[in-house]
């Protein structure tokens, strides 16, 4: 009995593990990053200031460990 659900516990832990991971990249990585600002953790409350000019804040693009950065939507 304990040797069956041993081999079932190894079984579930190699299907897990082996199981592909999702491939390609995130949205935000995918879109391209017009007028980025500097990758930071405190950048967050600046991005209408630094996009200013350049057509609006678009969204907030990560870059690290709890770093983001400003992306200004492309000026047409």
């Amino acid at each position: 009995m304990k040797t069956s659900i041993i081999l079932l516990v190894t079984a579930l832990a190699v299907s897990v593990l082996a199981s592909p991971q999702a491939e390609g990249l995130k949205l935000a990585e995918r879109e391209v990053c017009n007028h980025p600002g500097p990758c930071s953790r405190t950048e967050s409350g600046q991005c209408e200031y630094h996009c200013d000019g350049y057509g609006g804040f678009q969204y907030m693009q990560g870059c690290g460990w709890f770093r983001k950065r400003c992306c200004c939507v492309n000026p047409t």
